[in-house]
């Protein structure tokens, strides 16, 4: 389980941060998916197993 949060955090940052690098322009999606990513990653990161 905790893999799997680490993988869908991962993916979800750089999901937003490869919509900001191809089209240079910062949108909400873009900024929502990486703090979701991070969320992700700090939940995972909690988890005790």
């Amino acid at each position: 389980m905790k893999i799997l949060l680490i993988i869908i955090g991962t993916l979800l940052v750089l999901n937003g941060v490869g919509n900001i690098i191809d089209d240079s322009r910062v949108l909400t999606y873009d900024l929502t998916s990486i703090l979701a990513g991070f969320g992700f990653l700090v939940i995972a990161l909690q988890k005790k197993k």
